[in-house]
C-alpha cells in the first residue's frame, strides 16, 4: 500500500480512483464493509482503491481540543496505515485538516480535491458523510455534484448488531467503559495497540513479573482501569499477556500507565514496538496493603488469564 501526505506525490499521478471518504477511526465492521465495496467496485471499473482521510482529527483546527470536539483515537495514524494495508486498499491518502481545507465549501472540496488531486472517478462514503464548510453537504450533494464533475457516488449501507448502528462513537464508549468483548464484537477483531516499549519504575520486574510499559500517542484512546487478558505480538510471534491500565494505586502512583506482563517469558523490549490485542477486562484496579498481596493478586490474575486465552483462537494482524 502507497501512503501519501503531500499533494506534490500525486501531481503526476493521472491514474482514475475509487476514493472511500471518511475518518474511518477504528476501522469497524462499517467500515470494512464500506471498504469492501470500494473494492468490488473499484475491479469491475478498473479504478486504483483509494481512502482519503485526515492526518490530524478536524478538532485541531475547529475549536479548542477539548473531549468533546477532539476524541480519543481508536486507531493512532500507525496503526490505522497498518490495517489499511491489510484490507487490500492501494493508496492512502492522510491530508492535513487545515484552515484552508476547512473554508472549502462543498462544491469547490469536490472539484479542487476529489476530481484535480485525487482523479476520482467512484466515490463511496457512508449514509451520515458530511464535507465541505460548516459540514454543509451531504451525500445528496455530494451526488449531485458527482454527475456535473464525472464521478459516480455510492452510498454503503450502515452495518446493524442487534439493531444498533456500528459507529467509532459506540466502541470508543464500550472501550473508555472497559466492555472490551463488546467493542471487539463490533470491530470485528480485537481492540489494538500499537506503540513503543520504554523502561518503567522496575516495579514489577523486583516482584519477578516484569513489565512492558507503552509509551501513548497523544489523544490515544485507553481503556477503563483494570486489569484485561491481552495477547502481545513480538516479532511475529504471539504471546499470552496480563496487561495493567491504570495509576499504580499500591504505589500511590497519579499518572495512568500502560504495562504488560508477557506470560512465561522474558523478552527485552526496551525500544521495540510491539502490538497488544486486549480481550476482556479480569478486574478493576486493587490497592492493596502490602507487596505480598499484590503478588499473590497477580498470580491468581495470570491464572485467570491463561485459562480464559488458552484455547481462544483470535485475528491477530
Amino acid at each position: 500500500m502507497r501512503v501519501i501526505e503531500d499533494y506534490h506525490q500525486v501531481l503526476n499521478d493521472f491514474s482514475p480512483k475509487g476514493v472511500a471518504l471518511g475518518n474511518f477511526d477504528g476501522i469497524h465492521r462499517g467500515h470494512q464493509s464500506l471498504l469492501k465495496i470500494l473494492k468490488n467496485e473499484c475491479a469491475k471499473r478498473n479504478l486504483l482503491p483509494t481512502v482519503y482521510t485526515f492526518q490530524n482529527h478536524p478538532g485541531t483546527i475547529l475549536k479548542s481540543c477539548n473531549r468533546s470536539v477532539y476524541p480519543y483515537k481508536i486507531t493512532p495514524i500507525n496503526l490505522k496505515e497498518k490495517i489499511m494495508d491489510k484490507l487490500g486498499v492501494d493508496l492512502l491518502f492522510l491530508d492535513k485538516f487545515t484552515q484552508d481545507l476547512m473554508h472549502l465549501s462543498p462544491s469547490e472540496f469536490a472539484k479542487t480535491i476529489l476530481v484535480d488531486r485525487l482523479k476520482a472517478k467512484l466515490i463511496v462514503v457512508g449514509e451520515d458523510f458530511r464535507f465541505g464548510y460548516q459540514a454543509s453537504g451531504d451525500v445528496d450533494l455530494l451526488s449531485r455534484l458527482g454527475e456535473i464533475l464525472g464521478f459516480h457516488v455510492i452510498i454503503a449501507p450502515p452495518v446493524l448488531e442487534k439493531d444498533i448502528k456500528i459507529s467509532s462513537s459506540l466502541i470508543r464508549d464500550s472501550i473508555e467503559k472497559g466492555d472490551i468483548e463488546l467493542a471487539n464484537q463490533l470491530l470485528g477483531r480485537p481492540f489494538m495497540m500499537l506503540n513503543r516499549v520504554e523502561k518503567g519504575f522496575g516495579r514489577g520486574k523486583k516482584m519477578g513479573f516484569p513489565t512492558a510499559n507503552l509509551v501513548l500517542e497523544p489523544y490515544q484512546l485507553i481503556p477503563s482501569e483494570g486489569v484485561y487478558a491481552t495477547q502481545v505480538k513480538v516479532d511475529n510471534t504471539v504471546y499470552m499477556g496480563a496487561t495493567s491500565v491504570g495509576k499504580n494505586p499500591t504505589f500511590n502512583a497519579h499518572e495512568v500507565t500502560i504495562e504488560t506482563y508477557i506470560i512465561d517469558s522474558r523478552l527485552m523490549l526496551y525500544e521495540k514496538n510491539i502490538e497488544l490485542y486486549f480481550h476482556t477486562k479480569i478486574r478493576s484496579q486493587i490497592s492493596y496493603d502490602n507487596i505480598n498481596a499484590l503478588k499473590n493478586q497477580i498470580l491468581e490474575d495470570v491464572y485467570n488469564i491463561k485459562n480464559y486465552l488458552q484455547n481462544k483462537t483470535t485475528m491477530i494482524l
